[in-house]
């Protein structure tokens, strides 16, 4: 049999540094994608072709074309 001691504190700072990890994660995938599209958005109004700039920057062409 398995006897484990449990803290509700330590439970608690686990599940904390779990969700900051996450919630870092997410915001620096959402900037390298923000990131992306304004430069497709440059690259855009500098007058290179669509399907070049998805090509470079590996966006689809539907995302470039939003912009």
């Amino acid at each position: 049999m398995l006897v484990a001691e449990y803290d509700y504190d330590t439970d608690i700072a686990v599940q904390r540094e779990e969700s900051l990890r996450i919630g870092i994660q997410q915001g620096f995938s959402d900037g390298v994608y923000q990131t992306k599209l304004e430069t497709a958005r440059n690259l855009f109004w500098l007058g290179l072709l669509i399907k070049n700039i998805a090509e470079a920057i590996g966006l689809p062409i539907e995302e470039i074309e939003k912009l």
